[in-house]
C-alpha cells in the first residue's frame, strides 16, 4: 500500500497516548486531543506562494506552533476564550477567512449502505467498534442507544484517517486484495469526497445546510433517504441521477450553528498548520467525527435531565 500522510495524524506515541488525560472536559475526544506538530516546510511554501518573505525561522515557528497547541488545548478544556488562539494563528499564517471547495461532487453511482461502511471500518480497523461510539456519539456512547446508531458511528469512522500513516479505512479497502468491484470503488471514492454536514430538513426531500458550505456541495434537487426528523447529520451524495443522504444520523433538536462553527473553525486552524490551503469542506471530510460528536454533546446536555430519548 502506498504510504499516505494524513493531515490529522498526531505527534504522539499512540500505543501510550490517552486523550482523556489531555482533554478532561471531553473524554470522548479522539486524536485532536493529542499534540500535533505543524509544518515549517508548508509555512515556507505558503510564503513563497503568496510572495511574502518569511518572518519566522524554524526555531521561531516551532515556538509559536507550541504556543498554538497549548492555547488550543486550553480552549477545548474551557480555560481560555476562543479569541486567545488568534495571536499564534496569525504568526503561523493560518488565520483568515474560510476557503470553500469549488469542485463539483463526483457521481457515486450506487452509494454504499451504512452497514457496508460500518463493516468496512471494522474490517480495516478492528478497534473501530470500541472507539467509534466515543468519537462520534460522545456521551451517548455510555447510554443504551439502539444498535443502528452504533452502526452509524462505525460508518463515520470509515472516513477518518485513524492511525498512521493516515490511510482511512475506505482507502485501505479499495487498495487491499481482494479489491471491491469497480462500481463499489467508484462509489466509495465519491462518498469520501462528499463532506458531511448538519442539514435542516424543511420538507419532503428538502434540506438546507445549517453550517457554511460551498455552493457546489449543496443538493440542487430533492434528496432521497431523509429520516423523519427536523435535522440530520450526513453526506448528501450525488449519484449521477439524484441526491441521496448517506451515513445519516437524525437529530430531534437542531444545535446552534454558532457553537458548531466555532468548534469546527478551531479544527480548521489546527489542520491548516500542515496545509495552509486547506478548505472548509476538506476539513469536514478529514474530521467528520468532530462535527458528529460536537452536535451529540450539545444534544446530550439538552436532554440529560429529561425523559426524552433521541433515537428509538
Amino acid at each position: 500500500m502506498r504510504r499516505v500522510q494524513g493531515l490529522a495524524i498526531p505527534a504522539a506515541d499512540l500505543d501510550r497516548a490517552w486523550p482523556i488525560a489531555d482533554l478532561r472536559r471531553d473524554p470522548w475526544a479522539g486524536d485532536e486531543a493529542l499534540a500535533m506538530e505543524g509544518s515549517f516546510q508548508d509555512y515556507l511554501t505558503h510564503c513563497e506562494r503568496i510572495g511574502a518573505a518569511p518572518s519566522l525561522d524554524e526555531e521561531a515557528h516551532r515556538s509559536w506552533d507550541e504556543c498554538f497547541e497549548v492555547t488550543y488545548r486550553a480552549i477545548l478544556d474551557g480555560r481560555a476564550p476562543h479569541e486567545a488562539i488568534e495571536e499564534s494563528a496569525t504568526k503561523l499564517m493560518v488565520w483568515g477567512p474560510r476557503a470553500h471547495d469549488k469542485r463539483p461532487l463526483p457521481p457515486a453511482g450506487l452509494p454504499l449502505e451504512t452497514s457496508q461502511l460500518s463493516d468496512m471500518a471494522e474490517n480495516q480497523l478492528p478497534q473501530a467498534g470500541h472507539i467509534a461510539p466515543d468519537r462520534v456519539l460522545g456521551p451517548w456512547a455510555d447510554e443504551p442507544v439502539p444498535g443502528w446508531v452504533r452502526v452509524i458511528a462505525a460508518a463515520v469512522l470509515a472516513f477518518a484517517p485513524e492511525v498512521p500513516p493516515g490511510v482511512p479505512a475506505w482507502a485501505r479497502s479499495i487498495k487491499r486484495r481482494p479489491r471491491p468491484p469497480h462500481e463499489q470503488r467508484v462509489a466509495i471514492r465519491a462518498m469520501a469526497r462528499t463532506p458531511p454536514m448538519l442539514w435542516r430538513i424543511e420538507g419532503p426531500g428538502s434540506v438546507v445546510p445549517h453550517l457554511p458550505l460551498g455552493d457546489r456541495q449543496i443538493p440542487s434537487a430533492p434528496i432521497e433517504g431523509l429520516p423523519d426528523s427536523c435535522a440530520v447529520i450526513g453526506r448528501a451524495v450525488w449519484t449521477g441521477t439524484h441526491w441521496e443522504m448517506c451515513v445519516a444520523l437524525p437529530l430531534p433538536r437542531i444545535p446552534p450553528a454558532k457553537m458548531l462553527v466555532r468548534r469546527l473553525d478551531l479544527e480548521l486552524l489546527r489542520l491548516r498548520r500542515r496545509e495552509r490551503r486547506l478548505s472548509w469542506e476538506v476539513m469536514l471530510r478529514e474530521r467528520s467525527e468532530v462535527l458528529y460528536r460536537t452536535a451529540c454533546e450539545w444534544l446530550w446536555m439538552v436532554l440529560r435531565d429529561t425523559d426524552e430519548v433521541p433515537w428509538i
